[in-house]
């Protein structure tokens, strides 16, 4: 079938495009959790450890202490306290112009990677870095990085809704824009010396399965009702 004719049955059959959502939906969210239980076993038994202590030695001396402001600014842009009043304003926005399902998606990612980080802090225990003195202090455990998750549940999420509503150069600019902060927030818990680089790349993974997740079933809930509809 040349791509042509596959695009026009698409644009002609929403089951066909939905199912092709679903699964794949479903298969990066099968990847990602095989992706962070590799990960995990891999912390676990030591073999990051060399690495982790390396990356942050590196990051604590290549980096000038002058810049701890403006980590400090990044990092509570993921503080969950932060996170929620965004969320209470974006969702509703969403919801009011229209579009449900993407005030469901984020309000189901944000809140759910704030609480399946916590559940996974609780059941891993990892204790927090202490290579090297700084002022900012953090509390509970460190693995995965809760700012990590975060950026991607909310502010990860919301890029993707944006930026599939736009186009061309503006589509480009806003993912730049998203992937860049998720970056640097994840960054900023490295340079403030609390966290690994395994609990950041953990934390990625964490909120990109779940993500992927509610998408899924989201999707599926989409699925059927177009189903009813078409059988009434």
């Amino acid at each position: 079938m040349r791509l042509r004719e596959f695009i026009h049955r698409l644009h002609e059959n929403p089951m066909l495009v939905i199912g092709l959502q679903l699964a794949a939906g479903l298969t990066l969210a099968l990847t990602l959790l095989l992706g962070f239980e590799s990960l995990a076993e891999e912390v676990f038994e030591g073999e990051t450890h060399r690495l982790d202590e390396a990356i942050l030695n590196w990051i604590h001396t290549t980096f000038p202490p002058h810049l701890e402001p403006l980590m400090l600014a990044v990092t509570a842009l993921g503080y969950y306290w932060f996170v929620g009043i965004l969320l209470a304003i974006a969702a509703p926005a969403l919801y009011l112009r229209g579009l449900r399902f993407s005030a469901a998606l984020l309000t189901i990612s944000t809140a759910g990677s704030m609480v399946i980080t916590t559940a996974l802090k609780a059941l891993y225990q990892r204790a927090r870095p202490e290579l090297f003195q700084t002022d900012y202090v953090a509390s509970f455990y460190s693995f995965p990085s809760g700012h990590a998750t975060i950026s991607v549940g909310f502010y990860g999420v919301l890029t993707i809704i944006i930026a599939s509503r736009l186009r061309g150069a503006s589509r480009w600019a806003i993912c730049t824009l998203g992937l860049t902060l998720m970056m640097a927030i994840g960054f900023s818990r490295l340079y403030l010396g609390v966290h690994y680089p395994s609990d950041i790349l953990a934390g990625y993974l964490t909120a990109g399965f779940w993500a992927a997740t509610a998408a899924s079933t989201l999707y599926t809930w989409r699925l059927l009702r177009t189903v009813k509809t078409r059988k009434h």
